[in-house]
């Protein structure tokens, strides 16, 4: 597991616990990310909440989206949200698909697109979509990017 220190540019922070499953939940959360087309830093911690973990990642990134991978579970936080609610939370212990999409859902929330659902999410959705939380993660996402560029002179 490669790690950083230093990004040298804004990137989704992806904070993980060392434990055995760690390496086959984050090759699966990466790959996510990537296929979204997002740039993502690693950080190892012993720190083995997944929530507290992600705020943390969140907390430190510049496009405020932190992925927390801890013994029990993922998580996806957004830097706007309050510490205890993250924005997902997976607690699947071996559900490939879902950390894939634990990595796909962090990227998208950068990229201001609607977020990838399982199954049963998508069915509960095309009965009575929720508008006002698709607009407000929306309305946060173009704020984070637009102070980004505002700090970065744009």
């Amino acid at each position: 597991m490669q790690m950083s220190r230093n990004p040298i540019k804004p990137s989704i922070m992806i904070w993980v616990t060392p434990h055995a499953e760690a390496e086959r939940k984050l090759r699966e959360v990466q790959a996510g990310i990537e296929e979204e087309g997002v740039p993502y830093t690693l950080f190892s911690c012993d720190e083995t909440n997944a929530v507290s973990l992600a705020y943390q990642g969140a907390a430190e990134s510049q496009l405020g989206v932190g992925v927390g991978i801890g013994k029990t579970a993922i998580c996806v936080h957004f830097a706007k949200l309050p510490a205890d609610q993250p924005l997902f939370v997976s607690e699947q212990t071996d559900q490939v698909n879902e950390w894939r999409r634990c990595g796909y859902n962090a990227a998208r929330l950068v990229k201001g697109i609607p977020f990838k659902m399982d199954q049963a999410e998508a069915a509960d959705s095309a009965k009575e979509p929720n508008h006002e939380l698709v607009q407000l993660i929306r309305e946060l996402v173009i704020k984070v990017v637009n102070e980004h560029a505002q700090a970065m002179g744009r």
